[in-house]
């Protein structure tokens, strides 16, 4: 069992960026500062919000010694994630987005199963989806071990929520913090450097609730940008295994817009976002219907009228080497 030190250094810095989060932020605030587990300060990073999401953030930290603010001009999420990780006291960081919640235990749960393996720098866990209500949509896990993690990261699947990231603040800084490049899947980028410098891992428990709404970045353009930055980041990462250099932290800008650039025509050859488009309109189908059965049967007809069933299905369960051909194909240029 871990002592709740009450004093001295936070053991855990729990870190929130915020725009323009009004309408949940205060719910997401109450989570964090309801856990079990009371030794850790929250960070929460005010990226230039519009709304009254300052005024709120000032409400908090009057009557709660653990909340730091840190208000800045707009400059995105990476880079106002960096501003708070720069100033994170604690030995691991937690995330949490401005509008998804933590389960009471989570930051315990985390932090009991992170002191008993020394050679973690990344630990996620389960999560419950839930609509602008609050309603639970589903559940979701991941594999439990590095390897299985780390094959999930490269083959470009599914992975467990940025509001769910405990990893360690030095080894983070040491990876250079978050890429500003990559600026709708900064999270998979850390993740695959953290994935070489240690071990990672996810709890199967739910520790987080994670809100699905229509304004949320990760949406923008039907998920297109985060899509495309999600695969370069990994494109990068078999580069960088490979020894090669990594557009993404080079010098060059224009290096890295004709980097991205061409990994987009690459997919759209290859009709990669096409077959992801398919996939997600029939999962929205599915959702929409109140009789499950029904739904399945939408669903199952919605991909095979696309033409990408059994590719789709193919790279639900097994993922693609997608990433790993493109960095070939830019080694070979």
């Amino acid at each position: 069992m871990i002592a709740n030190f009450a004093r001295g250094r936070p053991e855990i810095s729990v870190l929130m960026s915020c725009y323009n989060g009004s309408r949940w932020l205060a719910e997401a605030i109450d989570s964090v500062l309801s856990q079990t587990f009371k030794n850790f300060e929250l960070i929460l990073v005010d990226d230039g919000s519009k709304d009254n999401t300052p005024e709120i953030i000032k409400a908090y930290a009057e009557r709660d010694a653990r909340v730091v603010t840190v208000p800045k001009k707009n400059t995105g999420l990476a880079d106002s994630l960096n501003a708070g990780l720069a100033l994170a006291k604690g030995t691991w960081v937690a995330r949490i987005d401005q509008d998804d919640l933590c389960e009471p235990y989570r930051l315990e749960s985390q932090l009991v199963f992170a002191s008993g393996h020394p050679g973690l720098v990344l630990l996620g866990s389960g999560f419950a989806e839930i609509d602008e209500k609050g309603t639970i949509v589903k559940e979701c896990r991941y594999p439990q071990k590095h390897a299985g993690l780390v094959a999930r990261l490269e083959r470009f699947m599914g992975f467990f929520p940025h509001s769910s990231a405990f990893y360690r603040a030095g080894v983070a800084r040491r990876a250079g913090g978050y890429n500003t490049r990559i600026t709708r899947a900064e999270d998979w980028r850390l993740w695959l450097e953290l994935s070489l410098q240690g071990e990672i891992a996810c709890l199967p428990e739910r520790l987080v609730r994670i809100r699905k709404h229509p304004g949320q970045m990760s949406l923008d353009n039907k998920g297109a940008r985060q899509f495309y930055d999600a695969a370069a980041a990994t494109v990068c990462h078999f580069l960088q295994k490979a020894g090669c250099n990594d557009p993404s932290v080079c010098e060059s800008e224009d290096e890295w817009i004709a980097f991205l650039t061409w990994v987009e025509s690459r997919m759209e050859h290859l009709g990669t976002f096409e077959r992801r488009k398919a996939w997600t309109e029939a999962r929205t189908e599915y959702l929409a219907m109140d009789n499950n059965l029904v739904g399945v049967l939408r669903f199952g007809t919605r991909l095979l009228q696309s033409g990408y069933a059994s590719s789709l299905v193919w790279e639900k369960f097994f993922g693609t080497s997608l990433p790993k051909r493109l960095a070939r194909e830019w080694i070979k240029r």
